[in-house]
């Protein structure tokens, strides 16, 4: 409903993904960082302990 949050987000993710193209395969890209005005959600413990396991195994 929000055009401007709408563009925004859009916004975001393509310039995640091009970041993410340019700069390698490795690299983790969050597109909340072209967000400006965007809230980044808190992980929950679960969520923060499975990233944390899958980096160890990468």
């Amino acid at each position: 409903m929000f055009l401007g949050r709408r563009i925004e987000q859009g916004f975001g993710n393509l310039m995640a993904h091009y970041t993410r193209f340019k700069v390698g395969e490795g690299t983790e890209v969050d597109a909340y960082n072209f967000m400006p005005h965007e809230e980044v959600q808190e992980l929950t413990f679960e969520e923060q302990r499975m990233k944390d396991i899958k980096k160890k195994s990468s």
